[in-house]
Parts: C-alpha cells; sequence; structure tokens
C-alpha cells in the first residue's frame, strides 16, 4: 500500500485521471439508479388461501385450516405459522426463515398442500402465493354523481391507460365488488309449481351456454358450427324455459323466480367526499423505478383525460408519494448542503485555505463513487440512503482531516512538495486504514438485522461502506497528489486576504494554544488522578443507564412520526345489522366535519381546513375513513391529536371489536402494547384473557382494551330426528338442502365482459333473514315428495365465531391496550405484564402460554440479533487491532470508549426531548465507528512516541497534545454537519432525527473520553502489566534460588 500512494503522489496524472473516473462513473451511475419513496422490500411471507363458502370459521378450522398447518408445519424454511379461519374461507400465513429461498419453500408448500385427500367437495382450489410487497406510487379516486356500474366502466378504462404508461409496471382497480344475478325462489312458489333448487339449477346450465358443435369441412372451406345461448342479463334468464313436474306444462324462469342483478358484497360502499368512488393504485415499475417520473406520467395524463371524461366523473388524487419524496429530497438535499458548507467553514477557521479545500472535496469524490456502484450492489435513491449520505458527510471527512493535517505538519517542518506528501502519508496510512476498515466493520452488522429489518436499513450500510471504500481511496491516493503543490501560508499583501488570515491564524492558534496551556496540564491531572477520573466516566455511564431505566429517556421500538394523512377503522361483529354499518359511515364522515371547529383544535388552525379530502371504505363489518390533511396541518397540529378528537366526536360505540385512529409512520400495531395468549384449551384461553384484559385495566395510563376473539350470534345447529332414518334421510340431504336456500346453489359462474360473475339460486333476501323460514321449509326426499323441516330435523343455538385466530398451530388470542399520555410506555406496561400479571395467569392457566407481541416482540429480537452482531463486529476489530499493534491490552484500550459513545447518544436523547427508538440504535452504530477511529489515532501516535523513547505519561501527554486538533476537528465536523437536520422541524426530518442525535452527540461525548479517559485507561492498564510481569518475575527468581 505504500508503494501505491506513493506512486500515486510522484504520477499526478494517474491520480487526476483515477478522480475523473470516479466523477464520470457517478454520471452513469445516476442514469441507472432508481427513484423510489423507502426500498422495495421482497416480502418472506406466503399466504394460503382457501374458501368454502357457506361454512362458519369452525367447520373452516376444522376442514381447512388445521389439516394445512399439519401438512407443512415441519417443512425446511417454516419460520411461523399464523392461520385465521373467517366465515366462508381461510387464511394460513407462513413465515419464511432467514437466509431460506421463498420461492423453493412455496413450491414445497404446494406439492403438500396438493397432497391434502380430506378437503370438502364444496370447497375450491387454494392459492399459495409468496405476498409481494409493491410500491404505490400514487392512489386515485374516479369518483362521481352517477350509478356505481357506470362509474366502474370508466375507471377500468382510466386503470388500463395508466398502466400502459411506460413509467408505470401495473395499476388495480379497487373500490369494486364483482356483479352477480341473484334468482331467488320463494317456499311458496316451489311448492305452487312443484320445482325445486336443484330443477332451476340444471334448467339454467341446460339452457345458458355457449358449446362448439364442431365443424363442416366443405368446398369453400371449413365451416364451424356453435350453439351460442348464453343468458349475461336479468332479461336473459327470465325467458329460460322450465318444464313445470306436476302437469308437464313449460313455464317462464320469470314466472317462478325474482331476477335481479346485484353485487356480490352486500355490505360495500366507497365514497370520496360524499360522493360514490373507485380507487385506482398505480404500482411503480420495479426495474428502475422512478417516482417522479412516474407521477408527472400519471399527472399528465389526469390533466389530459379530464377534459375527455363527462363533466361529473373526476379524478383526484389520494396519495402520491412523489410529493413527500421530492419534499425529503428537498429537505436533505439542503441539510446536506448546509451541512458541508458548517465543515467548509470550521475547516476553514482552523486548516489552511487550499487544505480545507481539498479536504472538503474528498466528500465529493466519495459521494460520487457511492453514486457509481450503487446500482450494482441493488440500492436506489430512497429516504434512506439520502439520509445515509447526510449521516456520513462528518464521518468520511475525518480520514482526508488526518492525513492532510499529517502532509501539512511536514510542510512546517521544512519538507516540501512530493516528499511532504509521501511521508505524510506513510506516518498515518497505517491507522487510517485500519480506522476505515474498522468504521465499515461496525457497520455491518446492520446488513444482517433481523427479518424484514435488514432489508428495510439495507441502503444505510451499503452507502455507508461504499462511500467510506472511495473516502480511503481518495484520502490515500488522490488527496496527497493534490497537497504536492500546497504551500505553508506566507503573509499575504492584499489588506483584506492579511485580515482573513489573521483570523483564521488566530482559530487555529487558539486551538492549538488550548491544546498547549489548557488540555494538557488537565489531562496531566487527570492521569494524577486516574482512578477518580475512571471512576467518574464510569459514574456517568451509570447515570445513563439509569436514565433509561427510570423512564426519563422513554423508548419506543419505533418513532412516532407525525403522518400527513389519518386512517380511521371501525370494526363490527358479524351480528351488528348492515343498516346500522351504513349509519356508522355517516356518523365517522360527519364527525370528521366536527373537528373543522372544534374548540381544542381550532387555535391552532391557519386559514385552511384541516382535511383536505377523505375517502370511505365499508367492506363487511369494517369501516375504514382515509383523511388527508392539508399541507403544512401537521406543522401546527398534531394529527394525533386530530384522530383522538375525531373518535370524540363519533362517540361511544360499545359493540365495536376495534374503534381506532393511525395518524403516525411505521407499522399501526407497534403504536400498542400487544400480548399474545396461546392454548388448545379454548375455555382456559377465553378466561385468562379476560383476567389479562382485567389486570390492564387496573394500570394507571393504560387504555383502549382490545382482543381479536371475535365471538359472533349464536349459530343454529341442525341436528337429525330418529324418524328421517325410516324415510332415508341423511343429515347430507338435509344440509344440503338448506345450504342451497340460504346460501345459495351456484348455478354459473360466466365471464361478462371483464367481469367474473356469479349466477345464485337461493330464497329471497327477506327470506333468508328469518329462522322462521327454515323451520317450514320442506325437505325433498323425491321430485313428488317432501317432508316439513321439523319432521326431520331439530336446530339448536351453540355459541359460534366470527373469526378463529391461530399461531403456531393453536388458538390464540392477541390483546392490545393504549399507552395514553406520559405516565406510562409500552415497555412499562411490558415489564408490569411479564413480571407481575404473567406468573399468576400461567400459575392459574397451565395450559396457555404467554408471549411478548407486536412491537415489544420485534424490539426483543431486534435488540438481540442486533446485540450479538455488533458484539462480533467488535471481536473482529479487537483481533485485527491486536494483529496491527501486535499487542492484547492497545485495543481494548481502542474499544473501551464505544460505551461512552451510547451514554453520548442516551444524554442527546434527554437533551433533545425524543424517545431512544430503532433508529436511535443504529446511530449508536454510525457513532462507535467514529469513536473507534478517534482512539486508534490518539493510540498509534502513543506508540510511536514510546518507539521515540518518551516515557509513558509524557509519552500520554504529548500524544494527547498532538492529536488534539484531528480529534476535536473530526468531532466538530461531524457534530456541525449533522446540525441543520437536527433543527429541523417539519414532518419529513422527525424520523431521522433520532438517529442524527445519537451519532452527533455520540461523537461529542465521545471525543471527551478519547482524550481523557482512554490516557488513564491505558497508564492504568500499562501499570498492571508492569506489576503483573514484576510479579511473575519475582517468582521466577524465587523458583530459581530455592
Amino acid at each position: 500500500m505504500r508503494r501505491l500512494a506513493s506512486w500515486f503522489v510522484h504520477d499526478p496524472v494517474a491520480a487526476n485521471l483515477l478522480m475523473i473516473l470516479i466523477l464520470v462513473g457517478s454520471v452513469f451511475g445516476s442514469l441507472k439508479i432508481g427513484k423510489e419513496f423507502f426500498p422495495n422490500i421482497p416480502s418472506d411471507y406466503i399466504n394460503i388461501t382457501k374458501s368454502y363458502p357457506g361454512a362458519g370459521p369452525i367447520e373452516v378450522e376444522e376442514q381447512i385450516i388445521i389439516p394445512i398447518e399439519e401438512a407443512i408445519y415441519n417443512l425446511e424454511g417454516v419460520a411461523e405459522i399464523d392461520s385465521v379461519a373467517n366465515r366462508g374461507y381461510g387464511r394460513v400465513g407462513v413465515e419464511v426463515e432467514v437466509g431460506y429461498d421463498r420461492d423453493t419453500l412455496v413450491n414445497e408448500i404446494k406439492t403438500r398442500v396438493n397432497a391434502i385427500t380430506t378437503f370438502p367437495e364444496d370447497s375450491e382450489e387454494e392459492s399459495v402465493v409468496p405476498q409481494d410487497k409493491r410500491t404505490v406510487v400514487m392512489r386515485l379516486a374516479v369518483h362521481g354523481a352517477i350509478d356505481k356500474r357506470v362509474l366502474k366502466k370508466f375507471a377500468q378504462k382510466i386503470r388500463d391507460d395508466i398502466a400502459r404508461l411506460p413509467a408505470v409496471e401495473s395499476a388495480e382497480l379497487l373500490g369494486e365488488s364483482r356483479p352477480q344475478i341473484e334468482i331467488e325462489l320463494s317456499e311458496l312458489d316451489m311448492r305452487r309449481y312443484g320445482i325445486s333448487f336443484e330443477q332451476v339449477t340444471y334448467a339454467i346450465r341446460r339452457s345458458s351456454l355457449n358449446l362448439p358443435a364442431g365443424s363442416i369441412e366443405g368446398e369453400r372451406g371449413t365451416i364451424q358450427l356453435q350453439a351460442r345461448g348464453q343468458s349475461y342479463t336479468e332479461e336473459d334468464f327470465r325467458n329460460i324455459a322450465l318444464a313445470s313436474p306436476l302437469d308437464g306444462a313449460i313455464i317462464k324462469l320469470r314466472d317462478v323466480a325474482t331476477i335481479r342483478e346485484t353485487e356480490e358484497r352486500k355490505n360495500f360502499l366507497m365514497r370520496f367526499n360524499g360522493e360514490n368512488a373507485v380507487q385506482i393504485d398505480v404500482i411503480i415499475g420495479s426495474q428502475i423505478p422512478d417516482v417522479q417520473a412516474s407521477a408527472n406520467a400519471i399527472r399528465e395524463y389526469i390533466k389530459t383525460q379530464s377534459n375527455l371524461l363527462p363533466p361529473i366523473i373526476k379524478i383526484d388524487p389520494l396519495m402520491d408519494l412523489s410529493q413527500p419524496f421530492s419534499d425529503r429530497l428537498n429537505l436533505l438535499s439542503e441539510n446536506a448542503l448546509g451541512g458541508l458548507v458548517l465543515v467548509f467553514i470550521v475547516l476553514m477557521l482552523f486548516l489552511n485555505p487550499m487544505l480545507a479545500f481539498w479536504v472538503s472535496a474528498g466528500i465529493g469524490i466519495a459521494y460520487a463513487g457511492a453514486l457509481w456502484v450503487l446500482p450494482s450492489v441493488g440500492v436506489s435513491i430512497n429516504m434512506l440512503s439520502m439520509f445515509a449520505f447526510l449521516l456520513i458527510l462528518g464521518i468520511i471527512v475525518d480520514d482526508a482531516i488526518i492525513v492532510g493535517e499529517s502532509i501539512y505538519r511536514y510542510k512546517e517542518n521544512g519538507y516540501e512538495g512530493a516528499d511532504a506528501s509521501e511521508l505524510g502519508t506513510h506516518a498515518v496510512l497505517k491507522p487510517v486504514t485500519l480506522a476505515v476498515i474498522s468504521t465499515m466493520i461496525i457497520f455491518v452488522p446492520m446488513l444482517f438485522l433481523p427479518g424484514a429489518w435488514a432489508k428495510f436499513a439495507y441502503s444505510i450500510p451499503m452507502v455507508t461502506l461504499v462511500a467510506l471504500s472511495f473516502s480511503l481511496i481518495e484520502s490515500l491516493l488522490i488527496l496527497p497528489s493534490h497537497l504536492v503543490k500546497v504551500k505553508v501560508e506566507t503573509a499575504p499583501k492584499n489588506p483584506l486576504a492579511k485580515y482573513l488570515q489573521a483570523t483564521r491564524k488566530k482559530c487555529a492558534d487558539s486551538l492549538s494554544s488550548f491544546a498547549t496551556n489548557i488540555y494538557r496540564p488537565f489531562l496531566k491531572n487527570a492521569l494524577e488522578w486516574r482512578y477518580l477520573t475512571v471512576l467518574s466516566f464510569f459514574l456517568a455511564l451509570a447515570i445513563s443507564v439509569t436514565l433509561v431505566s427510570a423512564g426519563y429517556i422513554k423508548q419506543a421500538f419505533f418513532p412516532n412520526v407525525p403522518n400527513d394523512f389519518i386512517i380511521l377503522t371501525i370494526r363490527m361483529p358479524d351480528s351488528y345489522p348492515r343498516d346500522n354499518l351504513f349509519s356508522l359511515v355517516e356518523r365517522g364522515e360527519n364527525a370528521l366535519k366536527a373537528i373543522e371547529t372544534d374548540s381544542e383544535l381550532i387555535s391552532s388552525r391557519e386559514n385552511s381546513a384541516f382535511v383536505k379530502s377523505a375517502v370511505t371504505l365499508l367492506n363487511n363489518q369494517e369501516i375504514t375513513i382515509f383523511a388527508s390533511l392539508t399541507p403544512g396541518t401537521t406543522n401546527k397540529t398534531d394529527p394525533t391529536l386530530i384522530g383522538e378528537r375525531w373518535i370524540y366526536h363519533i362517540g361511544a360505540i360499545p359493540e365495536a371489536e376495534e374503534l381506532r385512529t393511525a395518524a403516525t409512520f411505521g407499522p399501526p400495531r407497534f403504536d400498542d402494547f400487544s400480548v399474545l395468549l396461546l392454548s388448545d384449551d379454548n375455555k382456559q384461553l377465553a378466561e385468562a384473557g379476560e383476567l389479562m384484559k382485567s389486570a390492564l385495566s387496573n394500570i394507571a395510563g393504560v387504555t383502549r382494551i382490545r382482543d381479536n376473539a371475535q365471538t359472533g350470534n349464536n349459530d343454529l345447529n341442525i341436528e337429525l330426528l330418529p324418524y328421517a332414518n325410516n324415510l332415508g334421510i341423511s343429515l347430507m340431504d338435509v344440509a344440503s338442502q338448506v345450504r342451497q336456500g340460504f346460501h345459495g346453489d351456484k348455478a354459473q359462474r360466466i365471464a361478462r365482459g371483464r367481469d367474473d360473475m356469479q349466477v345464485m339460486v337461493k330464497y329471497p333476501e327477506e327470506d333468508r333473514r328469518k329462522v322462521e323460514t327454515l323451520t317450514e321449509m320442506r325437505i325433498r326426499i323425491t321430485d313428488e315428495v317432501e317432508v316439513p323441516f321439523n319432521a326431520v330435523a331439530k336446530i339448536n343455538y351453540v355459541s359460534g365465531y366470527s373469526k378463529i385466530v391461530r399461531d403456531n398451530r393453536q388458538r390464540s388470542m392477541r390483546i392490545t391496550a393504549w399507552a395514553a399520555g406520559e405516565e406510562i410506555d409500552n415497555n412499562q406496561i411490558s415489564g408490569i405484564v411479564f413480571k407481575d400479571i404473567a406468573p399468576e395467569l400461567s400459575r392459574r392457566y397451565p395450559d396457555v402460554t404467554i408471549q411478548k407481541d407486536g412491537g415489544g416482540k420485534e424490539q426483543d429480537n431486534f435488540y438481540r440479533d442486533a446485540g450479538r452482531d455488533f458484539s462480533i463486529a467488535l471481536i473482529v476489530i479487537y483481533s485485527l487491532m491486536a494483529i496491527a499493534f501486535k499487542s492484547y491490552l492497545k485495543p481494548l484500550g481502542i474499544l473501551s470508549a464505544v460505551p461512552f459513545g451510547i451514554m453520548g447518544a442516551l444524554f442527546g436523547h434527554l437533551i433533545v426531548g425524543i424517545e431512544f427508538s430503532l433508529f436511535s440504535f443504529l446511530g449508536v452504530f454510525a457513532a462507535s465507528g467514529v469513536v473507534v477511529n478517534d482512539n486508534l489515532v490518539l493510540i498509534e501516535r502513543i506508540s510511536e512516541l514510546r518507539r521515540n523513547g518518551l516515557s509513558l505519561t509524557d509519552a500520554l501527554q504529548q500524544a494527547g497534545e498532538d492529536r488534539f486538533r484531528p480529534i476535536v476537528l473530526t468531532s466538530i465536523t461531524t457534530f456541525v454537519g449533522l446540525v441543520p437536520i437536527l433543527l429541523e422541524t417539519s414532518m419529513q426530518a422527525q424520523f431521522l432525527i433520532p438517529m442524527v442525535t445519537s451519532l452527533a452527540f455520540g461523537v461529542l461525548f465521545a471525543s471527551s473520553v478519547t482524550l481523557l479517559f482512554v490516557p488513564c485507561i491505558y497508564l492504568l492498564g500499562a501499570r498492571a502489566k508492569h506489576r503483573w510481569l514484576a510479579i511473575a518475575s519475582m517468582e521466577e527468581t524465587s523458583l530459581g534460588s530455592s
């Protein structure tokens, strides 16, 4: 490496060509790199779904869910299984083990599931697909005060047009329900005409069809034969003929049935600002995604299409990722530029102007090199990669400062040109190389974070690793060549230049003077009182840890960052009447309007309204209202407070299984405390769940306690009477005829245009709502013979479920709670639950397992795995330095300051007043790298002075003084480079501030550790080693004399 560095010093053409190559490469890289809001994360989750129409959750669990679970649970690559049995279908989710190929597991699951032979005959074919997460770049609402079917046709065309745009991968239609033809037969009419559901279904299948009938090979060619009689509309089905078994007369279907076109989903509604709406999700391209290009193409299409659509139909964006992407890009760019300017100013104050210029230029070269390489390692321009560039602004300048300082010192000592550059580079080549490699090793564990977090945070370590690599290349190969012609400053003749030089020299001399006259005597006293000094630092470390355990520094796995929209969710039980659901929709929409005049909010509102637009979706028993806030609202008003006032205006809904708003960025379930109960004993599970909820309600500050155990109305269970056996009637005969009437007999499934439409034969809707219809129906033995239902069967009321949830092949209950206000947080709730409540529950209900869930589970897994990998990284750094320094103790001195970087991060969170979160921990990684660098430079200088014959205490003091300026400069440049983002108050910056706080304050506090604590520890270690060797020598002498 020395020869290579020397060659570049003596060959400036090579250095300049290398720099030009990097800059040109960055241009080509910028053309290939994708642009997206967040990195596209491949999912490690597989969904298995299977429909069983008409079946209840218990039947779905027993006949669908459990057979699938038992078939796949022991497959290699299966980490966890979660299942849900709903009315009419079941879903089994499989989490893929880290490192196992997802597609391989999909194929293995398909093989196992296809081999199951016990599925019910009426169940439909299962689907086994990976749950891919695709980036929705824009979400559109096609809306208008017109019929939903007409609106849907326009939306389909718009969807197809957008999907053909070059910057778009696909577009999906949401907010639609498939059409369905319902043929309703009353029990009275069937008896009058002597017909049954089966006969009507049979007649439809025989009359409504398109059938190819072969071909005729004639002299003029081939003529295709076909029968085309498929019915598509209500009128088509009304004219289908069937024969009455009573007298053989031909009757039309319209004479015996009510035929109407309706929607497959009855409890369904989508509105935009009160008008019927259909939603279009636009998916960005996955190869080279470009958020801005895609959004611009869509906006241009909307602008053109708006003039062609009927005036009553409008297209409005519900969500546009390009806007926050641009906002954050501008924010980070402005802060990066501001940080760069501040770094340059600091360097100009303490370094030669040309030296400061070339050191700062190294930042640009390192960034350019990163842009060149990042597309090849799968990193796009996204929120995290842009933040990584900002994060390492102060880190990558450290190497250039150290090399530049070393070269300039040789110039001040009389060396000139290439000699000074060569000697200065060689003097620090070893510590700089070790420092960069050590920093890179510190960031490597971020590539191996548990689960999806590794993929989510992948951009940060990759940007850092690549930029540091180019920073090392620039510092050792390019910078020394550029500094060859830099001269030691001489007094300028220009008065202004003379004044500026005097000012700069005064700043530089003041730093040197401080190091000589203040720091060195202080260090001398610290070394004399080394035990007290070391104890003081450990005391400060203990205080920082105590601040966390005492709750002065709050913890949150995922930081609460305000979003620019609020989502209201209301989920009602299956027993809740349909008409009341639509009333609830109105209630939610009216409450949203009420917040505009809310007395607790209006004082913080500016001229515009809080809410820009709102989308309402009713799907089955769940109501979701997506309220987009007016730009700028979150700068003045906390959206969480808006959400709470929204719920206040809705009022109490005692029957609600879920009533909540989400107004923060990140996974919603991380906002709540969550605990999971599992058991094979349903009774113990239910009782333990009630006891857990009761205990949680007694904890001060804990509110909104809910569980996901959804018990529905009582089910009606059909039992066969003994008389049925005498008539040859089986339970299958009774159940199938009841199913035909209440669920419906699927006569056909046809494609009408782009719609997949079912034709169902069943009782009229009004009759299907009454139990009397069941008890008064007739069970048909033959076409001519029928008996009353009550003669062959009876019904019993049994408790039922609207949904059954399972985790890892056991029934489960997930209990969530909300930590209200400042008095308690999720970690404190978790401590109380698992220390006080869980042991008592386990004693009373031994068959119930209690586990952490949600954010608590993710947090434990994250800190466990990240802590392990971080420890391994430190061991690797220790080994590397032990080999380089040929010492076991010196690397310990270098690494001893790492815990104090964490201390600085904790004090920083206390000063700034934010929670310590996932991103805070990632910032500690970065701070540790800088801390190790500073310590390494100091220890290397101590070793050099010791080799030159200085005593230990003199070497410690002289090394501290010599390295004071580069250590302080690296800390200051790292800190001031982050000051702009640290002071940022906009919503876009909030999720970045925890990481910035950890790095900025970690480095700032660690400087005192490097300059005071490390020399004391070094002295203590050296004295201890000396005493140990003396004792060993005395023992050896004693043994020899004996």
